[in-house]
């Protein structure tokens, strides 16, 4: 079982999510029936109350023993102050796969040195799952509308605006449009951080406007498509890199619906949150990759990216001490796509679809799917770091021979 920080971190965004979903159609025509045809679907919002009331009694009672406990606390921390041991805040990490490894074991050598990750701003990495759909305005404005369906969702502050539905026979569909793409930018702004409605209203206006406002005549809408993304990891090629963005850029700042900072937070940003994979070494052979519910045995090393420092692996030390309960262990398991919350970094969902018996990848997670803003100090992680991680995989379903 991994010894991580990750059921922190996963507990926290749980207990903070928000789920927020409305719809709208895009239905660009004339400008007098603009309005009827935009119409918002539904939404729906959770909300926490985070105010209590005090405990009178309880307050009282607090009153009465401050004193004592406050004498208490002096004489225990004069007590202690010199006798407890100091203890650096980074850990010193180890790679132990060759040391653990018996001489003449095939899991010897999964322990290989592979050229370090250049640190860049991984919010600039282009991504390899977007494309642009153009449209004609002259034919949005001709009548019948786009007849896209456009939806959202809210994780947090982290929101989406996707295709809920295609009208049959519309612009839409014969552009080829599709249920499930997510809508990323119209005419080059970016559609990240708005509603479904929001969405609707940049593509009427950007269709409304002048040749000369616009510079175009053509309506170019750029999508996301999950599916692609999928498709990439399930044919790489060695030395190939694919990137998708998990989060877009802009406020991460928990707030109240009047827009104030909740209680207990502060504000905060974020840049794109990409996630990029690299297989550093292909398979022997290959007919069948790793799937959902696969039981997939791996070796992995983790490094920081800004740092190079490891800080967690398959088989390491943490100052010279093996970690209690792996057993010396030199490779992990772990259920595709169904690992319980905080059990293995959510990256290894993501990335590790379609990997074959004998391949090594590189995922290059940002904070938002590794450790975010807080990071892991004892572990030399810092705020907002990006990590490495190198995998092989060693076994499907119990099977370590070519699939």
């Amino acid at each position: 079982m991994m010894n991580c920080s990750f059921l922190p971190l996963i507990l926290f965004l749980a207990s903070h999510t928000r789920t927020h979903t409305t719809s709208a159609w895009v239905s660009v025509g004339n400008e007098g029936n603009q309005q009827q045809r935009l119409r918002s679907l539904s939404s729906s919002l959770r909300r926490a109350d985070y105010e209590s009331d005090d405990d009178e009694s309880a307050t009282a009672k607090s009153v009465s023993c401050t004193s004592s406990r406050r004498d208490f606390m002096a004489a225990a921390a004069a007590a202690t102050a010199f006798t407890l041991p100091t203890k650096p805040a980074d850990a010193a990490v180890t790679d132990e796969t060759d040391t653990f490894a018996a001489a003449d074991s095939a899991y010897r050598g999964l322990s290989r040195f592979d050229p370090p990750a250049i640190a860049r701003q991984q919010s600039t990495t282009a991504t390899s799952d977007e494309f642009v759909v153009s449209i004609a305005k002259e034919d949005l404005k001709s009548g019948g509308g786009l007849g896209l369906e456009l939806a959202d969702i809210v994780f947090r502050t982290n929101r989406r605006v996707y295709v809920k539905g295609v009208r049959p026979n519309s612009l839409a569909d014969g552009k080829g449009i599709k249920k499930g793409w997510v809508l990323v930018s119209v005419d080059g702004a970016s559609a990240e951080r708005t509603n479904a409605e929001g969405a609707a209203i940049m593509v009427s206006r950007s269709v409304r406007a002048s040749a000369e406002e616009s510079r175009s005549d053509m309506l170019e809408l750029r999508f996301r498509d999950p599916a692609v993304f999928q498709d990439q990891l399930r044919n790489l090629e060695q030395g190939q890199e694919v990137t998708t963005q998990v989060a877009p850029a802009g406020d991460t700042t928990q707030r109240n619906e009047d827009g104030s900072v909740k209680r207990g937070e502060r504000a905060t940003g974020q840049d794109d949150q990409n996630l990029s994979v690299t297989q550093l070494i292909p398979p022997k052979i290959c007919k069948r990759g790793a799937d959902v519910d696969d039981l997939m045995e791996i070796s992995y090393l983790g490094t920081v990216v800004e740092t190079g420092q490891v800080f967690d692996g398959s088989a390491i030390k943490v100052d010279g001490k093996a970690i209690p309960g792996r057993g010396n262990d030199v490779s992990l398991f772990f259920v595709l796509g169904k690992q319980p919350f905080g059990q293995f970094p959510p990256g290894f969902d993501a990335g590790l679809q379609g990997m074959c018996v004998g391949e090594r990848r590189r995922l290059i997670v940002p904070p938002v799917l590794a450790y975010g803003s807080v990071g892991v100090p004892r572990r030399g992680i810092p705020p907002n770091a990006t990590l490495q991680y190198d995998i092989t995989l060693v076994s499907i379903n119990g099977l370590a021979t070519p699939q």
